[in-house]
């Protein structure tokens, strides 16, 4: 969990994603496959997982959840928020992803899957009202 820590720190102190980051490349590129990683550490390990493997998905897991709370703050920038809901979807991933990045520290696979439950909440919930016909 120490790479993760040093990972989370470098990745912050470099400014995450740029602001100017257009909102498309953003979710493709930073939102979801931090989400991903995210909802790995809810989820049951892949069958034979050795402890090295678990170490590097919980890692993942963290570096992900300290990702999606900087992408939440940023999602509420002016540069990329949106009339609505928006905002509030927004904080709600960022919540999630703090509540996750805390369970995942402790590694603790029943509060990480509740964060992921939230989180997805956060996004099927944006999907829906800002990507008709693309919901979750």
């Amino acid at each position: 969990m120490k790479r993760a820590a040093v990972a989370i720190g470098l990745w912050a102190l470099a400014g995450g994603v740029a602001a100017a980051t257009p909102l498309l490349e953003l979710m493709k590129q930073e939102v979801d496959p931090a989400a991903n990683a995210f909802w790995a550490a809810g989820n049951d390990p892949p069958e034979g997982e050795g402890p090295q493997a678990a170490d590097a998905r919980w890692a993942a897991a963290a570096v992900a959840a300290a990702k999606l709370e900087a992408d939440g703050r940023l999602l509420t920038r002016p540069e990329h928020s949106r009339p609505g809901e928006w905002d509030a979807y927004a904080e709600m991933m960022e919540e999630a992803a703090a509540a996750g990045r805390i369970a995942i520290g402790k590694r603790d696979v029943e509060a990480a899957f509740e964060a992921g439950g939230r989180l997805y909440e956060a996004c099927a919930g944006c999907h829906a009202r800002y990507i008709p016909g693309r919901g979750g």
